[in-house]
């Protein structure tokens, strides 16, 4: 489909508005076919159906496996508006029974919107996003919590890319906050 026809990708049917990327989560399908179909259109984790849920939506709905709500939520993440608390905490749903390595995941971030005695610490979420490698997480949580950029010892070769991805996905106050906290990066300039 998306080599003869890539914009197949980006049709909705026309009961409900699906795109092929949410029938895909709904069908439970394996890792590569929803892999295939945001490497063709990674927007397409945007659009909602006619009842205004998203492809993520219908893979927590439905419990898709660990990689593929993972590699869901990291992409979703990518985008500004998905970042706010009213966005993350749609995916806190009675129906959404979260089980396992999924519920981990949600389980920290949440924690960034709540402040209860009982979530992990900004540095142990921070452990947490860069142990499974969700960076759209990572710079969530530095976005939040710019004094947590102190705490993980990166390399100053790394911390000159962290800086980078800091810099193109949060806001303009997080990285005065990040370079003001780590002033002796600007020692050679």
């Amino acid at each position: 489909m998306k080599m003869v026809w890539p914009e197949a990708v980006k049709e909705k049917d026309y009961s409900y508005f699906y795109t092929p990327l949410y029938w895909a989560c709904r069908m439970k399908a394996q890792f590569e076919v929803v892999g295939a179909l945001m490497k063709v259109w990674p927007e397409g984790v945007k659009e909602k159906s006619k009842f205004g849920y998203t492809p993520l939506h219908c893979a927590c709905r439905y419990r898709a496996p660990f990689e593929v709500t993972s590699l869901l939520l990291n992409t979703w993440l990518s985008y500004k508006e998905n970042g706010t608390k009213s966005a993350i905490m749609s995916f806190q749903w009675d129906d959404f029974v979260f089980t396992g390595d999924v519920k981990i995941l949600f389980f920290h971030l949440f924690a960034l919107c709540n402040n209860d005695a009982d979530n992990p610490s900004p540095n142990e979420i921070m452990d947490y996003f860069v142990h499974i490698k969700m960076w759209n997480g990572v710079t969530l949580n530095v976005d939040r919590n710019p004094d947590v950029i102190k705490t993980i010892g990166f390399d100053t070769k790394v911390m000159a890319d962290l800086l980078s991805t800091v810099g193109r996905l949060c806001s303009l106050k997080t990285m005065w906050e990040v370079i003001r906290n780590e002033q002796d990066l600007l020692g050679c300039v």
